[in-house]
């Protein structure tokens, strides 16, 4: 395998900027970090010309639909989008037939996917009643199993209390960590039923699922899993109230953590509703303003694990239907380090913070111990990128099957120009190069075989 010298680079190490502007990578695996290193033998010289060298970005949250949607998206066009967005590594949710019940199930998928995925990949399993048996079991193949508490597209969510406190206590046994999608369907009910028949409000999605949705439902899951020990990470929060539960019950020293996603950083409810084919609808809903703003300021703290983007692709000709029913979600793997950048400087954040949310944060949460820093030991999973270079998102170039963004024609800033994967250059100049060499990974860098 090629060794290489990465030299003159501004080198963030998923918690920092540091000093140092050399990076060597022998054998997929980080070397030697310092400055003014001189190339060794055959070595072959990387100048970064004082651009970003950054970890392979972590999305911990993706939807790639395979096996069964695969014409929605698939590995082959998801992993190909990830590269695009800085992602070297992605965790991802089965939400469509047939979810990952079984250890079975999910070590086909696993399978299955070797040759078909340009980055490494950790599927998680699924929190049904027909997988409670199996839980012990899947916790040797996965990082944690995903439990829908309300309804989203492709699940029905959890039907009372006393279910999720037996499905949650199930796990808690089994020694395995839930991610939850938290909005309490009775809210949500109650929403549609005050809305009634006004065409106005009946296509506003953050009045059909609210704030209190989203806070409710934090709030019994959290006070489940605290009764039944169980270790809990709630997905996609949208709500600084929402949040600021997470972070209290963690401050408390209860094993609760949460992520965010991009959306909720860069866009408000006025704007998701402004824009045309439903292409901002997304479950949770988009918020407001100061749920914006408080997110951020957890993330400027470190007090949210990270940000996932919850990437969801569906035909536009789907999006494109009358709001009642058009599917919820959208493609967004593709443009994740432009989009936390976005998020750093519309909110006043140091950049550090939301890259460490990217990187390092969401690899310490779920335990890839060789994946998001920059660190002698650790893959050669490298991002280099210019941030003082800003383009205009070209939709129908992205990667990722549906060629339609929602942030199509905005002008974001560090878009990725080459990718490593174990440091082999697997993406450069909007491209992917070589063959499908992602690996499914668990924990300490596990090969599941």
């Amino acid at each position: 395998m090629t060794s290489l010298l990465f030299t003159n680079a501004t080198i963030f190490d998923g918690n920092d900027f540091i000093d140092a502007n050399c990076l060597r990578v022998a054998d997929g695996i980080i070397t030697e970090i310092g400055s003014g290193l001189n190339v060794v033998g055959d070595e072959q010289l990387v100048d970064v010309q004082q651009k970003w060298l950054l970890p392979g970005l972590v999305d911990c949250h993706v939807h790639f639909r395979e096996p069964g949607l695969e014409r929605k998206e698939g590995y082959a066009f998801g992993s190909r989008g990830a590269l695009h967005g800085g992602v070297t590594t992605v965790c991802e949710i089965q939400n469509n037939p047939p979810l990952m019940s079984s250890p079975q199930l999910l070590q086909r998928k696993l399978d299955t996917l070797r040759g078909k995925s340009f980055v490494d990949y950790v599927p998680y399993g699924s929190l049904v009643e027909e997988s409670l048996e199996h839980l012990p079991a899947l916790a040797k193949l996965c990082p944690a199993v995903k439990c829908f508490l309300g309804c989203s597209t492709g699940a029905g969510g959890v039907a009372d209390t006393a279910t999720l406190k037996r499905w949650f206590a199930a796990a808690a046994k089994a020694n395995l960590k839930v991610v939850a999608h938290c909005e309490d369907n009775a809210v949500m009910d109650a929403a549609t039923a005050e809305i009634g028949d006004d065409p106005d409000l009946g296509i506003r999605h953050d009045l059909r699922r609210s704030v209190k949705a989203e806070v409710e439902s934090v709030r019994e899951a959290i006070d489940v899993a605290i009764e039944v020990g169980c270790e809990l990470h709630v997905f996609h929060i949208s709500t600084a109230e929402g949040a600021q539960l997470v972070v209290d019950a963690a401050t408390a020293g209860h094993p609760i953590t949460g992520t965010t996603a991009p959306h909720y950083l860069v866009v408000d409810a006025e704007q998701a509703h402004a824009i045309s084919q439903n292409r901002f609808k997304v479950n949770p809903s988009i918020k407001y303003a100061a749920d914006g703003q408080g997110l951020a300021s957890l993330i400027a703290k470190r007090e949210l694990a990270g940000i996932g983007t919850d990437h969801a692709p569906h035909p536009l000709d789907e999006k494109d239907r009358p709001y009642a029913k058009a599917p919820s979600g959208f493609p967004s793997v593709d443009l994740l380090l432009p989009l936390v950048v976005a998020a750093a400087d519309k909110h006043g954040v140091a950049v550090e913070h939301m890259l460490h949310a990217v990187t390092l944060g969401p690899a310490q949460e779920f335990d890839f111990h060789q994946k998001g820093r920059l660190a002698v030991g650790a893959d050669a999973d490298l991002v280099i990128a210019d941030p003082s270079l800003s383009s205009e998102v070209d939709a129908a170039n992205l990667p990722s099957r549906s060629r339609w963004s929602p942030y199509d024609k905005q002008c974001l800033r560090a878009f990725p120009q080459q990718v490593y994967l174990h440091g082999v250059l697997a993406f450069t100049d909007g491209e992917v190069v070589g063959t499908a060499k992602g690996q499914p990974l668990f924990d300490d860098k596990r090969i599941v075989s």
